[in-house]
């Protein structure tokens, strides 16, 4: 069995070498928290160690947040499951050719037949139109407690990224988020915000985070394992 040390909410794996003379943290290309050590070091001074880069580890792992793992395509055929706000939504094709090509109603969503070969892009155009009026409400509900104001709250494709915080001011998020549970959603927001106050990923960045969201902790740690399930 692998020898491993928890530090807060970071586990660490333990590699002993006899011919190292000193510690090093690696976090690899998955998360996974990589602590190489001599072989005789004590218990002690590998957790002294750990805590002193616990800032550190924190600030390479955020910076790898992804949007991924990526879920299974969907398919735009009746039956067929999408979120929002964290919730499954069936999808049902409809014959309707007055309708708008696609809407939310109840707990359905309704795709026109006639354009369920641009199935996706209808789903993104909606996403993001709804996106923006739940996000820019979120960031309202935020700013005077964080004390600022951001210029533009706006919705796009960010890759990889869930949100971002542009210069003067601007936030951008992908449109993906709103495919989550309100409480992700309200990380990834308040994240950015925070960004606004301080641009980098410093001890004062994630001070100013846990005094706004003090469950951040856990939020982020959801989001990493559970969010690619949201994403189409």
């Amino acid at each position: 069995m692998s020898e491993r040390l928890v530090v807060g909410d970071l586990d660490f794996e333990v590699r002993r070498s006899p011919r190292r003379r000193t510690l090093e943290i690696t976090v690899e290309r998955d998360g996974t928290l990589v602590l190489r050590v001599p072989e005789a070091c004590p218990p002690q001074r590998l957790e002294n160690f750990a805590r002193d880069r616990e800032l550190w580890v924190q600030t390479r792992l955020a910076e790898r947040e992804p949007l991924a793992p990526a879920a299974r395509p969907r398919e735009y055929v009746s039956g067929e499951s999408f979120f929002y706000l964290g919730r499954e939504h069936r999808l049902v094709l409809v014959e309707d050719r007055e309708a708008s090509p696609l809407r939310l109603r109840g707990s359905q969503f309704k795709l026109r037949r006639d354009q369920a070969h641009r199935g996706r892009f209808y789903f993104i155009r909606w996403y993001t139109r709804n996106a923006k009026a739940w996000l820019r409400r979120c960031v309202r509900a935020w700013q005077d407690r964080l004390e600022v104001k951001p210029t533009a709250v706006e919705v796009q494709d960010l890759g990889n990224r869930w949100g971002s915080c542009g210069t003067g001011g601007r936030l951008n998020f992908h449109w993906k988020t709103i495919l989550l549970p309100p409480t992700a959603v309200e990380y990834v927001v308040v994240h950015e915000m925070v960004h606004l106050l301080v641009p980098d990923h410093s001890r004062d960045f994630w001070t100013r985070l846990e005094r706004a969201m003090p469950d951040w902790r856990s939020r982020k740690d959801w989001l990493a394992r559970e969010g690619g399930r949201y994403v189409l």
